[in-house]
């Protein structure tokens, strides 16, 4: 396991550093193997999207296409000063993990403008958003937050008070999360506490401080993040106040490495696993079939995997 966590940290580290690398019809010159793809990812310090950001990058390598990747680093005026920075470079297409569902149309709209194909990963924008971009390679986030609700209504059928830890308002990954969590959570739940942590272990792990300040022993069962980072800072709270036997549940989202050591450890209990590699990879081939004037689809979408001690081998 300690492989794993020095494995995690050294593909944040090295994608950080490694800032530039290696239906709808395709409007490229078919035969052209000299592509370069821009790529805006919304958090390169985040785990799960560096492994992401990697597998594109190892993708982009076999494809035989060169990608300039940028972090907007969860700011909106980044993003769109990176993606401004690649329409200057007069890229072949443009990847955009949008941080805002509506601010970020501004970026992608830039994109469009300039004539330059624009493609979506793992994040949306919000509904009824005119962005008229190629294709949409991810997940349906609605549906992790629907998979959290099952596996609470199956854990704990008493129900009870719950800590709702949610990433950025506003980011559709969040937004779609709450709501399909929301939506399928039983009627003898209670949201007792809801805070913004903005997908960050730290900010998670001082907002579940003071949430613990403020109810006592047994007034919470449980705790739902939006991703594991938010998760296992929530746990790291609990475990520190001495009451982890008190939350009957704890369970995030994203699948990563760290979240997979939290469930064997016992800190979590849960986590719905993205395939966010497979995202990266399909992502890039995706995009290149297009520049190769294949026909591709307008959206596709890779499932999610509900992971518990039960099954927790299988990911080790």
């Amino acid at each position: 396991m300690r492989m794993r966590r020095h494995l995690a940290a050294a593909v944040v580290a090295a994608v950080s550093l490694a800032l530039t690398g290696c239906g709808a019809d395709g409007d490229g010159a078919s035969g052209d193997d000299s592509y370069e793809v821009g790529v805006v990812v919304l958090d390169l310090q985040d785990p799960d999207l560096a492994i992401m950001t990697k597998k594109m990058e190892d993708t982009a390598k076999e494809e035989g296409v060169t990608l300039r990747v940028t972090d907007s680093k969860k700011d909106v005026a980044t993003e769109l000063n990176s993606v401004e920075d690649l329409i200057t470079r007069k890229v072949d297409a443009v990847i955009l993990q949008p941080l805002d569902g509506e601010a970020s149309q501004n970026a992608a709209n830039r994109v469009i403008d300039a004539g330059i194909p624009l493609f979506i990963l793992s994040t949306e924008f919000a509904e009824g958003a005119d962005v008229k971009y190629k294709s949409y390679i991810g997940v349906d986030d609605t549906l992790a937050g629907e998979m959290q609700a099952k596996y609470l209504n199956e854990v704990l059928p008493d129900g009870g008070p719950i800590v709702l830890a949610a990433g950025i308002y506003g980011a559709s990954w969040t937004d779609r999360r709450v709501s399909g969590f929301k939506n399928a959570i039983n009627d003898n739940f209670k949201i007792a506490a809801e805070f913004q942590a903005k997908g960050s272990r730290d900010d998670a792990k001082r907002n579940m401080e003071d949430t613990l300040q403020r109810f006592g022993k047994g007034e919470i069962v449980a705790v739902v993040a939006n991703n594991d980072e938010m998760a296992i800072g929530a746990a790291s709270a609990i475990k520190d106040a001495g009451r982890t036997s008190e939350f009957k549940a704890v369970v995030g989202v994203d699948g990563t490495p760290p979240a997979i050591e939290a469930i064997a450890a016992g800190d979590m209990t849960a986590t719905v696993r993205q395939d966010s590699a497979g995202q990266g990879a399909e992502a890039v081939k995706v995009v290149h079939r297009f520049l190769e004037g294949e026909k591709i689809e307008d959206r596709y979408t890779l499932p999610f995997t509900l992971i518990t001690m039960e099954n927790l081998a299988d990911f080790q």
